[in-house]
């Protein structure tokens, strides 16, 4: 494998960590509205969690299978992160402030090294 889709990739299982966090973090959130009665309005949170929770997923899966050398593994991470581009890119522009950074910065990396010609040739074999 080469190195930067080595580098690429332990973006993927952050990502994928912190994906698994936070959906786990918002479930638990909608969970203790719902049982203290305030669930109305939650609707849109528990959007965000169960959506979290299935790119984690993915991003995992992707991650597993990587050594397989499949191209569509590639094409699925590079959909992903520059979905997570846009999303921190709109973040930013709608007054997130540095806390989005780091989440624009990991999903430059990992676009870097997945769009790579030597990705692209090593998932290619």
């Amino acid at each position: 494998m080469p190195r930067n889709v080595r580098l690429a990739l332990v973006g993927v299982w952050v990502q994928a960590v912190l994906n698994l966090a936070a959906g786990a973090v918002l479930l638990a959130v909608v969970s203790d509205a719902a049982d203290h009665g305030r669930d109305e309005g939650v609707g849109l949170l528990r959007f965000v969690a169960v959506l979290s929770l299935l790119i984690a997923g993915a991003l995992l899966l992707c991650g597993v299978l990587a050594g397989k050398r499949l191209n569509g593994i590639r094409v699925t991470v590079i959909v992903i992160e520059a979905l997570g581009l846009l999303i921190g890119v709109l973040g930013l522009l709608q007054g997130g402030g540095v806390s989005v950074l780091p989440g624009i910065a990991l999903a430059l990396v990992v676009l870097r090294g997945f769009s790579s010609a030597e990705a692209r040739n090593w998932f290619a074999q």
